[in-house]
């Protein structure tokens, strides 16, 4: 029998494996690129993936409360039913509203999973072959766990689609010189030095201390270490090449309101950019 100390060793380990998977995705498989991120932003990666990944997380959340609620009904309290759907409605109305259905998609395939499981064993119950009796009792140990095994999949792939993701906010910079943001052609299969400055470009902000700025380019993911002195400008934006899209949550769609992220699009923030100069105001227009 696990007890409850080698589950939270064992959910401790998972999760330290994912969050280092999760820093080799980003470095787009670079050991030396995940060493330098990892050394930058222990803590951070921990907290970002999570936050990343609420899209998936909220409506597993209300999906699986209400799921196993209606599963285990006969071993639940009374008094822990109004806590269960504070839990799933809350979690539900919070959820973007697209990735909620998602989820439903999920569920609907864990109930046609459940039927056809409940049809085969019925067909074995009464056989007279053991064979067929013990896989009845073999089947009985899935019965309810399908929508695990469904959602564990589902959100692996979205996991691994995902891989490369960063777990904090793209930014646009402008700075009053340039930076190195990569120092070989990555489309040249040769190891030759090929530095490449700029002054704009896209990029993750790391880490970052009173005179020092660690960011990863967006595109080559050249880890750079900047003077705060040197940066220009920052602005957030959303970078639609690498982040996930975001969605009304259930709640605002339900009111009727549009969804409108209040970050804009990279590539048109390094255009409003290009029309500013260092060390002036930024421009007003368009």
């Amino acid at each position: 029998m696990v007890t409850a100390r080698e589950l939270v060793a064992i959910g401790s380990a998972l999760l330290l494996l994912l969050f280092l998977i999760k820093i080799y995705g980003v470095a787009r498989y670079s050991l030396t690129t995940t060493t330098a991120l990892l050394a930058a932003t222990p803590v951070q990666v921990a907290l970002g993936t999570v936050t990343i990944y609420a899209y998936f997380v909220l409506p597993a959340i209300a999906l699986g409360t209400l799921w196993f609620a209606v599963r285990f009904r006969a071993r639940i309290q009374p008094a822990l039913w109004p806590l269960i759907l504070i839990i799933a409605s809350v979690t539900a109305l919070a959820s973007p509203y697209k990735y909620l259905l998602q989820g439903l998609a999920v569920v609907l395939a864990a109930l046609c999973v459940e039927l056809f499981i409940r049809q085969v064993r019925h067909r074995w119950r009464d056989s007279a072959d053991e064979r067929l009796v013990r896989r009845y009792h073999r089947l009985a140990g899935w019965r309810g766990l399908s929508v695990v095994y469904l959602g564990a999949a589902s959100l692996a792939f979205q996991f691994m689609h995902s891989l490369d993701v960063p777990w904090v906010s793209a930014q646009a910079f402008l700075l009053n010189g340039s930076a190195v943001t990569t120092t070989q052609d990555l489309f040249d299969g040769a190891n030759r030095l090929k530095v490449r400055p700029e002054s704009r470009f896209v990029g993750y902000p790391i880490a970052e201390t009173e005179e020092w700025l660690t960011v990863l380019h967006a595109d080559t993911r050249y880890v750079m270490r900047i003077p705060q002195s040197a940066v220009d400008t920052r602005l957030t934006c959303h970078n639609e090449d690498d982040q996930l899209s975001g969605d009304q949550p259930l709640l605002e769609a339900l009111q009727g309101n549009t969804y409108s992220s209040p970050n804009l699009d990279c590539r048109e923030v390094l255009r409003y950019l290009s029309q500013k100069v260092p060390g002036r105001p930024l421009p007003t227009g368009n």
